[in-house]
């Protein structure tokens, strides 16, 4: 009797060690997304956007679609440049462009009436809240831990 207890045992927690779910590993790729206007602030449909990396010297196209919008995923963490083209306006570059991963860099534009030739570069913008996404992340360090107030200090 004691031995099929044991036996039982040790199959029970056989089969439970079996059924443990598999972990998923973290997101590696970050995106770049925004939209694009015209000095209206209508919509540029079939505008151009080519993301260049800085470091790779790598290139991704995509175009806006009839809101204006644009998204280029699967972007290693990177610096890049972003360029925005559509005919009877002038050039959009925006440099120095940080993409992380699991995170989107919002990149939102507005031509300017005036030849592709001509070029407008936008340095330094000021980040921008991100409404693309609902998580939220704060990290904590060691000694505002150790200062929290809990009670018998039982983590």
């Amino acid at each position: 009797m004691k031995r099929s207890v044991w036996v039982v045992v040790a199959v029970l927690s056989l089969l439970c060690c079996g059924f443990v779910p598999g972990a998923f590993g973290q997101a590696v790729y970050g995106s770049i997304l925004g939209s694009v206007t015209d000095p209206s602030g209508a919509a540029v449909n079939a505008a151009k956007i080519t993301v260049t990396s800085q470091s790779r010297n790598v290139s991704t196209d995509a175009t806006t679609n009839e809101s204006g919008n644009y998204a280029v995923t699967h972007l290693i963490p990177d610096v890049y440049v972003v360029r925005v083209e559509a005919q009877g306006f002038k050039t959009l570059e925006f440099k120095d462009i940080q993409v992380s991963a699991d995170a989107s860099a919002r990149v939102d534009g507005k031509f300017q009436v005036g030849g592709s030739s001509e070029t407008v570069e936008v340095t330094s913008e000021a980040p921008q809240l991100k409404t693309d996404r609902a998580d939220v992340s704060i990290e904590f360090t060691g000694k505002q831990l150790a200062e929290l107030p809990i009670i018998n200090r039982n983590f």
